[in-house]
């Protein structure tokens, strides 16, 4: 009995282990003149801390590395399961610290007081292949590269998750495209879709290993593999660099 309650035991942590990750992705697009500094203080200092004390070990903050004017900002939130995605504004909105913290923010309304355009989001599921999010690159002047393919149909997509699950993630990991989250996009703009990150040292160890990537007698092998061509029709990238405050 106890041989078999430490089996099952086993195999609970190895099913949890490798339990697939939920990423909130959201993209901030400023207003002309919109304040900058409320929004960054509201995700510092009220829905970080909220959602870190709600079991989010994790939250990342980026700002768009070509300066674009209005300003952007990405916030990507990892959840454990669907569980804690679903239950997270409730528990933020009973949260006295929280709301506090935001009060500023939630006051910013009004014409006369310009903030975002508007927020993009996507619920994304994370890979078979990469379940969890990893931040294999940590050095302060690290920057990442934000993609996401969108496909012709369902079909297709599903032929580009395979892709990466089956042959491309290894190729990644290989030539140093240094992989921090996968996942395929349950909801949002311009789906069906996938979308990831990848992180670089800097801009010149990014050009250099997408090289490496482009030369891969493996990639040369699947991209021109029957099962994976027209697998998506359209690449979005921009690059990220982490706000002082982001938790990546």
């Amino acid at each position: 009995m106890k041989k078999l309650f430490l089996l099952l035991s086993v195999l609970l942590y190895s099913i949890s282990a490798i339990s697939q990750e939920y990423y909130e992705i959201r993209t901030y697009t400023m207003k002309f003149r919109g304040n900058t500094a409320v929004l960054e203080n509201y995700l510092s200092k009220a829905l970080i801390p909220a959602l870190n004390k709600y079991g989010v070990s994790k939250v990342g903050v980026f700002k768009d590395l070509g300066k674009p004017e209005p300003a952007v900002l990405v916030v990507a939130i990892p959840f454990a399961n669907l569980e804690a995605y679903a239950g997270y504004k409730d528990a933020l909105a009973k949260d006295a610290n929280y709301l506090d913290a935001a009060k500023t923010y939630f006051e910013q309304v009004g014409m006369e007081k310009p903030l975002f355009e508007k927020i993009s989001t996507y619920l994304a599921k994370g890979f078979s292949g990469h379940p969890t999010m990893k931040l294999p690159v940590t050095n302060p002047e690290r920057i990442y590269e934000w993609r996401t393919y969108e496909a012709y149909n369902e079909d297709a997509l599903r032929r580009k998750v395979a892709m990466f699950n089956d042959d491309e993630l290894k190729i990644f990991d290989r030539v140093g495209l240094h992989n921090v989250f996968f996942g395929e996009a349950l909801a949002g703009e311009n789906t069906p879709c996938l979308t990831y990150m990848v992180a670089f040292e800097n801009m010149a160890e990014r050009d250099a290993n997408w090289a490496k990537f482009g030369a891969d007698a493996d990639w040369k092998r699947i991209v021109n593999d029957p099962r994976y061509i027209n697998s998506h029709s359209k690449t979005v990238r921009r690059f990220l660099e982490p706000t002082l405050y982001s938790q990546w």
